[in-house]
């Protein structure tokens, strides 16, 4: 039965028979200057990496966007009172991005140059862009109808400007679907919640056959992004000590990936067709930092 259903996953991933490897990565750590938490959530095959950044001000806090690449941030102004990040980019630069206001509201956007686009899945209470793919199809998450306990339930969506909305929820979820990450082949990963509240990673492939990835043994798997080659980033909770670490899954086999420094949790968001990894973690201090990771033949 595993070998089964994972011949299932690599025909969803268009993968035939991939080969394991080690990952062996370089960290960078990734901090903007003055900021109280760095969270890196995108990155494009140019290396510009995109994510937002708490700056204090006063005795309250902003969330702010930032860019970075080789060294070299770019910070942008806060839209007060709302928290504004850039949640992913494309080679051709555009980006997805979320203005969350106090009300709990939230305005998502797909960003091509001067052109910028709102994302509001019909009917839904509210929307979120979480990534795009280099066609410029957009995944991300829609807050809908409320169920018995009048908590609002939560759906996945696939956008693109030719065919609007489409709109899914995983086999077996009970009010919780999120899609993160969507590469060239229209293969989407997320996560969804079962009625006893385990957390599943799911792959959905184009046809929108899904299937589910979870970590060995983990009773919380979340899977964040994937490159066009297939290769899938996320993250799990370990049964151990209950902190949330990080992993690369490639060719049937799941890799770890933490910066040295990681003492309360890695959260690896994107991964490039090349393998550079970003995301965030959380040192013993319990400060909130961004890593990119390199491959070792790249470094």
């Amino acid at each position: 039965m595993a070998g089964y259903r994972k011949a299932l996953l690599w025909a969803a991933l268009g993968l035939h028979g991939a080969v394991a490897w080690a990952a062996d990565y370089g960290y960078v750590s990734i901090r903007v200057e003055g900021g109280l938490s760095t969270q890196a959530s995108g990155i494009n095959e140019a290396g510009v990496v995109v994510g937002s950044y708490q700056q204090p001000q006063g005795r309250s806090v902003l969330i702010r966007p930032f860019t970075f690449k080789e060294g070299t941030y770019t910070t942008y102004p806060a839209l007060e009172p709302a928290a504004y990040s850039f949640d992913d980019i494309n080679d051709a630069g555009h980006m997805v991005t979320n203005v969350a206001h106090r009300d709990l509201t939230t305005v998502a956007s797909w960003v091509a140059g001067t052109q910028k686009t709102t994302l509001a899945v019909p009917g839904a209470v509210d929307t979120r862009a979480y990534g795009l793919n280099d066609f410029d199809r957009v995944v991300g998450a829609y807050d809908h109808d409320r169920n018995e306990l009048g908590i609002l339930t939560t759906s996945a969506y696939l956008w693109s400007q030719r065919s609007g909305y489409t709109t899914f929820d995983a086999p077996g979820a009970a009010g919780l679907t999120i899609a993160w990450g969507v590469n060239k082949a229209l293969v989407a990963v997320g996560v969804y919640a079962d009625a006893a509240l385990i957390y599943h990673g799911f792959v959905r492939a184009r046809d929108g056959s899904v299937t589910t990835l979870d970590y060995p043994g983990s009773p919380y798997t979340q899977l964040m992004g994937i490159n066009d080659r297939g290769d899938i980033v996320g993250f799990y909770q370990d049964p151990a000590d209950y902190v949330l670490k990080g992993f690369l899954y490639r060719g049937g086999e799941f890799q770890p990936v933490s910066p040295p420094d990681a003492a309360y949790g890695s959260y690896p968001y994107r991964i490039t067709n090349d393998g550079r990894i970003v995301g965030w973690y959380i040192d013993g201090s319990g400060r909130v930092s961004s890593f990119l990771a390199t491959p070792a033949g790249d470094r």
